[in-house]
């Protein structure tokens, strides 16, 4: 009987032992991401801190984060990856994750402009055949060219399709300019929504943003994905943080507006991210 009450003594201090060190180690939270600013950062570390985890972000390029993850799959070095722009996802097709979210975040692509009664851009084709522009961030032209690529997915079997899709590429080439000082002061700018608000706006506060879609509620948009490691041990941590950054995106303008997201809207259906992955520089 004494020996049978020793091992049970054993086992409820093992389990007590056990239940205080899970909740310890669920709060730890380690993120993976490639773009966040300092400012971000540090809205990511309030987050955390409400929800009681520990949280350590890393700087890092996807294709560093997939070299992380084929050298170990379940302990690559980070739980969670937070990862802007579909070229960026395009260097993680093929793994495999616990959980994913391809499209946590719609950023609008757009025009950046100087109010001017002359200059009225309705749609992004204005700038192939009617105003000088320029690329005021490095994403927003590529995922422009994609959404385009999707539209006249059909010009392989339609003559006169690829010769507008060929007349609008041509017109963009001869109407684009070199982005510098001139440029951010008076140019029509082609940019995503996160660089008019924290890059343009803050250089030159008049300027303004269109979606270039003419229809309400439409525009193309580049996306932010949202990825949990496989088999992470820290895997309640990472999904409570997930779950709250939705909550967030949903519920809380302040929150879009420092990533430069998109509420959710009732929109014509846009190509997902892996759709338009297929589209990149073709």
């Amino acid at each position: 009987m004494r020996n049978f009450l020793s091992l049970l003594l054993i086992l409820l201090f093992t389990g007590c032992a056990l239940e205080e060190a899970q909740p310890q180690k669920d709060s730890q939270l380690t993120i993976a991401q490639n773009f966040m600013s300092a400012a971000q950062k540090k809205i990511l570390t309030k987050i955390a801190k409400r929800r009681a985890i520990d949280l350590t972000i890393l700087d890092l390029y996807s294709d560093n984060m997939r070299k992380a993850i084929k050298k170990q799959p379940w302990e690559p070095g980070f739980d969670l990856i937070v990862l802007d722009g579909i070229a960026a996802q395009k260097n993680l097709d093929g793994l495999s994750f616990q959980y994913h979210q391809p499209a946590f975040a719609a950023i609008p692509i757009g025009v950046s402009y100087v109010l001017d009664s002359v200059v009225k851009v309705q749609h992004f084709k204005d700038l192939s055949s009617q105003y000088l522009w320029a690329a005021a961030d490095t994403k927003s032209e590529a995922v422009l060219k994609a959404h385009l690529a999707y539209a006249y997915r059909q010009r392989k079997t339609n003559k006169p399709l690829n010769k507008v899709y060929k007349d609008l590429m041509r017109g963009f080439k001869d109407h684009k300019l070199a982005f510098d000082t001139y440029q951010l002061q008076n140019t029509l700018l082609l940019c995503r929504y996160d660089t008019h608000l924290h890059v343009l706006k803050k250089a030159v506060k008049k300027r303004l943003f269109t979606y270039a879609l003419g229809k309400k509620n439409r525009f193309f948009a580049d996306y932010m994905s949202l990825s949990i490691i496989e088999q992470t041990p820290n895997y309640r941590a990472a999904q409570r943080f997930v779950a709250y950054l939705n909550y967030l995106r949903d519920h809380n303008a302040a929150f879009r507006n420092a990533f430069g997201m998109s509420a959710k809207r009732k929109a014509a259906p846009q190509p997902k991210p892996k759709v338009l992955i297929e589209f990149l520089e073709k």
